[in-house]
């Protein structure tokens, strides 16, 4: 992945691998968001896709807006760390919309979890 990019050959839109990454994958959380994650062998790069619940954000801006934020949080910060051919599905879950230094501060512990369960 270059420097700061997220194009859209890294974003999972596929639904059948979305669906094994929340059946076959593990899960980390932290306060507002979690991290489903799936080491893939057939792909050679990270692959990520960011969700909001309808039934906790009614609004469709407002789960946008999460989902931008998150998004940018991802990008600004995933060269921080060297996670190889991975699924990751980041899904936010609190009820309020939050401001962008909670979701980074989410994104940046989510991403530190990872890496940690990774070299181990």
């Amino acid at each position: 992945m270059g420097r700061y990019s997220l194009s859209k050959k890294h974003i999972l839109t596929n639904s059948s691998v979305l669906d094994s990454v929340f059946s076959v994958g593990k899960k980390l959380t932290h306060s507002a968001c979690s991290l489903y994650y799936l080491k893939q062998d057939s792909i050679e790069d990270l692959r990520v896709a960011f969700s909001v619940g309808k039934k906790t954000h009614k609004l469709a801006v407002n789960r946008n807006k999460i989902k931008r934020l998150m998004r940018e949080a991802f990008r600004l910060n995933i060269p921080e760390f060297n996670l190889g051919a991975h699924d990751l599905v980041f899904v936010f879950f609190s009820k309020d919309v939050p401001a962008y230094n909670e979701i980074e501060d989410s994104i940046k512990s989510l991403l530190l979890s990872l890496s940690k369960t990774i070299k181990s």
